[in-house]
């Protein structure tokens, strides 16, 4: 009887784009294979790849998948260094695996939520709703007022590194600008970045006045 997981092949055909991410955002266009935007950090155009450096695997149902950077980032006590190109083979390999053993835990779950045709993604986007109004903390975030300094219009990830760094440092500002948060819709700062910097920068003067 042949096996309900779906093929390693089809797995990896769930992922339509890579995008590699450093401090000053120089990579924009999407790639299509890891190790292309891994070879984005390690190139001579990316700009502090070890401070910020973070490369996300975009699935064709919508989600973002970042890939761990203890795959491609060194850390040796409080330094840190992208890993050298003679090391991308086994890199590649490496986070391969680990992509189709998380599409596998993604492939359970919409696979318990329905068994019904046509594709799981025209059943996804038949469950969107595009003119659903923005949730209540998101509203009260874009009518906030004013808490004493004025943000600058469109603050470059350069801005909102050097703000993170003076608030915390730079160790855990390297930290915190790829860990979730809850106040950017449980996105890192640095996917978050991309959409609306503002708010980013918002957040990083939030933490400085004690606000958050």
């Amino acid at each position: 009887m042949p096996s309900a997981q779906p093929l390693n092949e089809e797995l990896l055909e769930r992922i339509f784009a890579y995008r590699a991410f450093d401090l000053r955002d120089r990579f924009p266009q999407p790639l299509e294979t890891f190790r292309q935007a891994l070879e984005c950090l390690q190139s001579g155009e990316s700009y502090l790849p070890d401070m910020s450096g973070e490369i996300v695997a975009y699935l064709r149902d919508g989600h973002a998948l970042p890939i761990p950077e203890y795959f491609f980032i060194l850390q040796i006590g409080n330094s840190s260094a992208v890993v050298p190109p003679q090391e991308n083979d086994y890199v590649c390999a490496a986070v391969e695996t680990w992509l189709r053993e998380e599409l596998l835990k993604t492939s359970a779950v919409l696979e318990k939520a329905s068994t019904v045709r046509p594709a799981r993604l025209n059943i996804l986007l038949d469950q969107c709703d595009p003119h659903a109004p923005e949730p209540d903390d998101i509203q009260a975030w874009q009518h906030m007022g004013n808490v004493g300094r004025e943000i600058i219009d469109s603050p470059s990830r350069e801005d909102i590194w050097e703000a993170a760094v003076q608030v915390m440092g730079e160790v855990q500002a390297r930290r915190w600008m790829k860990t979730a948060h809850s106040l950017l819709d449980g996105k890192s700062p640095n996917l978050c970045i991309v959409e609306d910097p503002a708010r980013v920068y918002e957040l990083v003067l939030q933490m400085n006045t004690g606000t958050t």
